[in-house]
């Protein structure tokens, strides 16, 4: 499907979404297309605040989006909501207290409004994105994505800038699986090579 028409559907959500007032942002590939940082993307995944998820879903419904039926409980992520939606041909992922399990622990990504780091306009909708730096972690916890992590980090890398690191010491001042911690702490020195 061309772009175009894919984005046409995004900035429906986004009206819709952005009309009932709920705090949201789009991340993952999705974002990173809209930042320019891959030439594609396979859905779109929508980030919610827990006090916005029912009006979120009920937003999506009376776009007549289709809501899948509920996923069965995963080994790999804990996320609180997580709803998959199809709309003009296109996949939409809700997801709220997005968390991925790793090592028996949960790490949850703290999705709020502080979260959007800006909005760009598509077709005339304001679309608001998560921050580009927490996806290079997110990544790095997710199984199989390191290529993903690799991109957000060569890209970082190339266009530093205070609020991205900012994003990172959150992440690091956090608890973070030994690998992850290490992968990250690495990317902020090269991010800002005067803390070598």
């Amino acid at each position: 499907m061309a772009e175009d028409t894919r984005l046409q559907a995004l900035a429906r959500v986004a009206r819709a979404l952005n009309g009932a007032r709920v705090t949201w942002a789009l991340g993952a590939s999705a974002m990173l297309r809209l930042e320019g940082i891959v030439p594609d993307f396979h859905d779109f995944d929508l980030l919610v605040t827990p006090g916005d998820a029912d009006a979120a879903r009920r937003a999506l419904l009376a776009l007549g989006a289709q809501e899948a039926p509920p996923l069965p409980p995963s080994g790999t992520y804990a996320t609180a909501l997580f709803r998959e939606y199809r709309m003009c041909g296109e996949d939409f992922d809700l997801l709220c207290d997005f968390a991925v399990r790793r090592g028996g622990v949960a790490y949850r990504y703290p999705f709020g409004p502080e979260r959007v780091t800006r909005s760009v306009p598509v077709g005339g909708e304001p679309v608001p994105l998560s921050p580009v730096a927490d996806w290079f972690v997110l990544y790095l916890l997710m199984p199989g994505r390191a290529g993903q992590a690799e991109t957000v980090a060569r890209w970082l890398t190339a266009h530093p800038d205070p609020q991205s690191l900012a994003w990172l010491d959150r992440w690091l001042d956090g608890p973070l699986p030994e690998d992850v911690r290490a992968q990250s702490e690495a990317l902020r020195r090269a991010m800002d090579p005067q803390r070598r």
